[in-house]
Order: structure tokens, then sequence, then C-alpha cells
């Protein structure tokens, strides 16, 4: 099949079949955009010796988030471990927290997207092969394209796009930087 390769993002990511064993990363963290007619993406990530591991993925459409924390549950989606949020919903953010999840809603600055994804760069990505939705969005998440000039903006399609927000959500414990108080 014949498709075009130019725009897209992320070209450092492969699927392989990475440990399901959260013991064998120096982290985990979760990544969720909140979705019900789009979908509603949950990313399960672990990093080691700096690259980026796809897990699990929950990616569900039409249910609401007390029917998706009994989805997470049965699929073992681990409650102590941070995740990250979509900050636009925090009435969802408050059901994640009361069922047990500590979840916490990412800060949207301005330039945060491109930050996120030059983080993302930066690292090599693997995925589960049973993270199907995550390797469709993988292969066609492209930049903007300006229609006049022909040339790519600094700015993503928002399109088929639930687990790239939820990728870019859950790194935000390990992108920032930490902040000490003495």
């Amino acid at each position: 099949e014949w498709g075009e390769l130019g725009g897209l993002i992320l070209h450092n990511w492969t699927v392989d079949d990475v440990s399901q064993n959260l013991q064998d990363y120096d982290n985990i963290a979760l990544g969720q955009d909140f979705g019900f007619n789009h979908a509603n993406a949950i990313l399960l990530l672990g990093i080691k010796d700096d690259n980026i591991y796809i897990l699990k993925e929950i990616y569900v459409f039409e249910k609401d988030t007390s029917e998706i924390i009994q989805i997470a549950k049965s699929q073992f989606i681990p409650t102590k471990n941070q995740m990250w949020c979509d900050s636009a919903e925090p009435d969802r953010i408050k059901m994640w927290k009361n069922a047990g999840y500590m979840a916490k809603a990412v800060e949207k600055e301005q330039g945060s997207v491109k930050a996120q994804i030059d983080w993302l760069k930066q690292r090599k990505i693997f995925v589960h092969p049973s993270c199907v939705n995550t390797v469709k969005e993988f292969q066609q998440w492209k930049w903007k394209k300006d229609e006049r000039t022909s040339e790519y903006l600094d700015e993503p399609v928002p399109f088929f796009d639930d687990a790239m927000a939820a990728l870019r959500y859950g790194i935000e414990g390990w992108r920032k930087p930490k902040v000490w108080l003495y």
C-alpha cells in the first residue's frame, strides 16, 4: 500500500515484546486522555535507561468514567503509580482518585506539546504488540501542513491522537525537571 511518510512526528519507535514485569523498569507511570465519542486512552508506561516502554493500553469509546475504572481494575492497571491526566476534566480526575488511583492533572503551558514531542524524540520508544491502537496512531500521527507553502508546522494534526496525548501526558513526571526544596 502506498502512503505518505512525510510529516510523521515520531520515527524512533518499534513494536517489541517488552516485559510486562513492572519491576524490570526504573519507574512506571500512566497517561490518560479523556474521551467519549473519541477514544478514552490510557497507557501504562515504563522507563528504563532513558528509553520509554508502552506496556499496555486501554482504548475505549462511549464509556463513562466508572465503566473505564472497572476496565482498568480488571486489566490490573496499577493504582500506586502516578496517572497523568488531561487537565480539562477535573471531575473525572476526582473519580479516578476516589477509585484509589494516583490521578493528577497535567499542567498545559504554552509550548508544552512541542516540548513533550521534543523530549520523546530523544529516546527510543518500545511498544508492546498488544497496543494495536497506539501503533496505528504512531503510524499516522503527523504535523499540520501549511496548504499555501506545503511546509510542515510545529503543530500536530488534532485527529486520531488519543493514545499520543496519553503518551505525552504520561511522560510528564520524567520530562519535567525536579524542583528540590531545601
